[in-house]
């Protein structure tokens, strides 16, 4: 299988929910090198940070990505955006780590 150079979700923008208090908004750059997160829910809704990313499609519709945020922490997707499910894994500076299940919403323009 060939691997396109560009990130086929490229200039879109994802709801990302694991549960009521963790929602964030993920938008990646038209470029497909920068993700946009942003919290929309829970003590930093409306915090964002903009970070590049590394991306690798997986098995099926899914692809595996991966960042490092602004604080050092890491985090590491399994997403299947046609599917609509999301699997992460997060690492936190002090240590913590989390095994998240949830949801991609994406979010068409002029719905925002």
């Amino acid at each position: 299988m060939i691997h396109p150079t560009l990130f086929p979700y490229a200039g879109r923008s994802f709801v990302v929910k694991y549960s009521d208090e963790m929602i964030f908004r993920n938008t990646y750059s038209s470029d497909g090198r920068f993700v946009t997160a942003e919290f929309m829910a829970g003590k930093m809704a409306r915090t964002q940070m903009t970070m590049p990313f590394q991306w690798k499609v997986v098995q099926g519709d899914n692809y595996l990505i991966s960042w490092q945020e602004d604080d050092k922490s890491t985090v590491v997707h399994c997403d299947n955006f046609e599917a609509g499910t999301t699997q992460c894994f997060y690492t936190m500076i002090d240590g913590s780590f989390y095994v998240l299940s949830g949801h991609l919403t994406e979010i068409t323009r002029g719905a925002e």
